[in-house]
């Protein structure tokens, strides 16, 4: 995506996630800090990666009738992967979304503590010459530091958020890939009948959905 691209062009282009839509908004580099209160807590239940109320508006600049064949059949596709894959996405997006955080908060927490050590280290070398009385308590605050360190590094080794983080976004992005190519009838759905077309949609998601990626069918 071009770095330079305007809010409407980024709206446009860049694919959602459950995660605080940043794209268009200033301080944008501030507001996707780590988070302590991540939000939201649970995947969001009425989260679509189409909105109903655009695609309607499209039909009617279109002039696609509501009742018409090719939007019947699109809002029936919308609704089974409503039931069969946005649950699983859902769950997989949001996931991916809380461990970024949690990776992000941690990396901070690290860079922090070193920039403080190194902070500490400097006075400890002064105060050796000019202010020895201090040289306890500057000791006591890098002894602080370094149970900080010790305690961050286990609780992030306990559970490593960054293989959890591209696991589930690896996962929820596949999913997407297949929202749309089934949405699109794309192969594998080109040329099947209505039940074929479904059931080959939830072996697919099923399998990505445990990290089996089914084969990549061409586009053309």
């Amino acid at each position: 995506m071009n770095d330079q691209a305007s809010p409407q062009q980024v709206d446009a282009a860049a694919p959602t996630s459950q995660g605080e839509n940043i794209a268009d908004e200033n301080w944008s580099w501030w507001r996707a800090l780590p988070k302590l209160d991540f939000k939201p807590h649970k995947p969001d239940p009425n989260y679509q990666l189409i909105d109903q109320s655009k695609l309607e508006t499209m039909f009617k600049d279109k002039g696609v009738a509501p009742n018409s064949q090719e939007a019947v059949r699109i809002k029936a596709d919308l609704n089974f992967l409503n039931d069969e894959l946005m649950r699983l996405y859902r769950d997989r997006d949001h996931n991916a979304a809380l461990q970024q955080n949690r990776y992000r908060f941690y990396q901070i927490g690290f860079m922090f503590l070193a920039m403080l050590a190194a902070v500490l280290g400097s006075l400890q070398s002064l105060a050796l010459a000019s202010y020895p009385r201090l040289m306890p308590f500057i000791a006591l605050l890098e002894t602080i530091v370094a149970l900080g360190a010790v305690y961050l590094a286990t609780i992030s080794g306990r559970e490593p958020p960054l293989p959890l983080w591209l696991r589930d976004r690896r996962r929820s992005e596949q999913m997407r890939r297949e929202y749309f190519r089934f949405l699109l009838n794309l192969a594998p759905y080109d040329g099947l009948d209505i039940v074929a077309r479904q059931q080959t949609l939830s072996t697919r998601v099923a399998d990505i959905n445990r990290g089996d990626f089914p084969e990549e069918p061409g586009i053309w």
